[in-house]
């Protein structure tokens, strides 16, 4: 049974979860926000964060995704990261029924422009994700998952970032079974997290 929009109780809840940890998570920080090192730089070549952030694409042909992911970045050059995690999710599919989806990933991570407490950033992630149940009786329950964006980040502390941004979230699988079984979700994604460094 296929569900319209968001209004699947399953997804609300998991999705109200995950952005509720956020908002704990970042509640210490967000106490010594002034305490801040005037000249230490967040991203340096050697630097290492964990982060975690919860977001929602949408496809007007198959319907949402609620996404949660939490990843380890480490900067292999000043304002460069390379990062690898691992991504869950609720797909409210329009065309059957809704249900989870999972997987793992890598990508770069780029800051263009720093300030004090702010940095602008270009990012792309590449994955592969298993769903539940297909998003329509024709395709498959793996596809390949690709994220370029961009998103800017801002200082709460010494050791910890409070990030943002867009992303344009695609699902395919590249026609392993052929063109018929190779569904092309579409979308853009607006997410929220953190960043905090180890």
């Amino acid at each position: 049974m296929a569900h319209d929009g968001l209004s699947h109780p399953a997804w609300r809840v998991s999705y109200l979860a995950v952005v509720a940890s956020l908002l704990l998570a970042l509640f210490p920080a967000l106490g010594r926000a002034g305490s801040l090192a005037p000249a230490l730089h967040p991203f340096a070549k050697g630097s290492r964060y964990w982060s975690a952030t919860a977001g929602v694409a949408e496809d007007t042909s198959y319907g949402p995704i609620a996404l949660a992911q939490v990843a380890v970045s480490h900067y292999i050059r000043d304002n460069l990261a390379l990062e690898w995690g691992g991504m869950f999710g609720y797909a409210d599919s329009k065309r059957t029924s809704g249900g989870v989806l999972g997987g793992a990933g890598l990508g770069l991570r780029w800051h263009v422009a720093t300030r004090a407490r702010w940095s602008w950033y270009l990012d792309a992630l590449v994955g592969a994700v298993y769903q539940e149940l297909p998003l329509s009786q024709d395709s498959l329950r793996f596809n390949f998952n690709l994220q370029p964006g961009g998103g800017a980040t801002y200082r709460l502390s010494d050791t910890t970032l409070f990030q943002g941004g867009f992303r344009w979230y695609h699902l395919s699988n590249a026609g392993v079974r052929g063109k018929a079984h190779n569904l092309g979700y579409d979308g853009p994604m607006l997410y929220l997290g953190m960043l905090r460094s180890f």
